[in-house]
This record gives structure tokens, sequence and C-alpha cells, in this order.
């Protein structure tokens, strides 16, 4: 009996240890590279912005972004604009969609051949471009 006891004791104790199984954060799976400013191109500036950003249960990005590392010349603002038309797949706490936060890194490269973001406002929704929804 003593050593059901202690075996059902570690048992919790190991399952307590394991990570949520029901807990995933959000991925990307449609993006597209962002836009240099004419100031940045001149200037040759490449490099990354990092963002904190928090991705809601619609797959897109919140409006509220905090620049954790700039770049400069309006490089943030075309960060956040980029990051505003990607997709991502929500993240999940306990089985539910859910909010979550996120650190997003956009790479600016004057070579990139990625696929560039468009101008003007965020796509609107259902509307399709390029497969992606």
């Amino acid at each position: 009996m003593r050593q059901t006891a202690f075996a059902l004791v570690l048992a919790a104790l190991a399952l307590h240890a394991q990570p949520d199984l029901l807990t995933r954060p959000s991925v990307v799976i449609a993006k597209c590279a962002p836009q240099y400013t004419e100031e940045a191109r001149r200037a040759k500036v490449e490099g990354t912005v990092v963002l904190y950003v928090r991705i809601g249960p619609d797959g897109r990005a919140a409006n509220t972004f905090r620049v954790q590392h700039s770049l400069g010349p309006g490089l943030d603002e075309k960060a956040m604009e980029a990051v505003k038309q990607w997709r991502f797949r929500p993240g999940m706490k306990d089985g539910k969609v859910v909010t979550v936060p996120a650190t997003i890194e956009v790479n600016f490269r004057l070579d990139d051949s990625s696929e560039p973001c468009r101008q003007g406002p965020a796509q609107i929704e259902g509307k399709q471009r390029n497969g992606h929804a």
C-alpha cells in the first residue's frame, strides 16, 4: 500500500512537470517583405527591427506594437505596416484560441527577393492575395 501511494505521488509530480500539452504559441503562416523608405535605401541601411506585438484569435497582429530594436529612417513604421499584413496560426491555451504576445523580427535586406508587402492599409477581410487569406 505504501509503495502504491508513493508511485501515485511520483506519477502526479511527473504529470505536473510536463508542459501544458494544450498550449501552443502563434506561428507565422503567411508573410511579405517590408518595404524600404527611400531615405533608408539611399543610406543602404540593412538590419532587423524587433517588435513586441499581440497576436489575436483571428491570426492578425493587434495595433499595439512596441519597438524593441529600432533601425531608424522610417523602417520601424514599415516593419509595423508589414506585420499588420502577415497572418498567423493563432495561439492556444487549454485548447482554446487566445490572444498571445509575440516578439517578431522583421529583416531589411537590400537584395531581398521575397514578395514585398503592398502599400496602403491591411487587406480587406475575406479577399485573397496570392493564395493567402
